[in-house]
């Protein structure tokens, strides 16, 4: 093995803490990390006078991983999909409602955002609403342009509630259904 590379993963582990070190010597895992790793994690072990371990049983392969969730998250039709024995091939069903989760999550954030924002803008829409009320007493005015600015604000923050939550909420609920036509498709023969 070139001596560089030796020399490289010797100095990439001993940039590691002494417990991260004695974890990756005792798992013991040959799929994550070379005999050369192993051999460099022990040197440094030795030089920091950390006491070597016994190792597990080498691992030189990894299960499939088994994602766990809360079944608590999804519907019984959902978690159907998610336990059929016949899985597609392209997509990981388990993933596309996670990300269905997250997309709605994402359009109800976007409510709470836009009225952040238009609260924030509140003074701009008051400027603005006062050009309109110049030739107006100063009681009045005031009273309109207060007015005319909620009103303002209210729309503008309607306006980009409709933009943005309406295309979220149909898309994830677009990711369901196309699963669900999918799964469909495979059981009619």
């Amino acid at each position: 093995m070139n001596s560089d590379f030796r020399r490289q993963i010797h100095e990439n582990l001993n940039l590691k803490e002494t417990d991260e070190l004695l974890a990756i010597w005792r798992t013991n895992d040959h799929v994550e990390w070379s005999d050369e790793a192993f051999q460099a994690a022990r040197e440094i072990l030795e030089e920091r006078k950390a006491g070597i371990p016994k190792q597990d049983e080498p691992i030189y392969e990894h299960g499939p991983d088994e994602e766990e969730f809360d079944e608590n998250d999804f519907s019984t039709e959902e978690l159907k999909i998610i336990d059929d024995e016949n899985p597609p091939d392209f997509y990981d069903p388990l993933e596309v409602l996670k990300l269905s989760k997250w997309v709605d999550l994402a359009a109800k954030v976007v409510i709470i955002l836009s009225i952040i924002f238009n609260l924030m803008n509140f003074p701009s829409d008051m400027t603005i609403a006062q050009s309109y009320f110049i030739g107006f007493s100063q009681d009045a005015g005031s009273v309109f342009t207060y007015i005319a600015a909620i009103v303002m604000m209210i729309i503008n923050a309607a306006i980009s509630i409709v933009i943005v939550y309406f295309p979220l909420k149909a898309l994830a609920r677009m990711l369901k259904i196309l699963m669900g036509m999918e799964f469909a498709s495979r059981k009619a023969k």
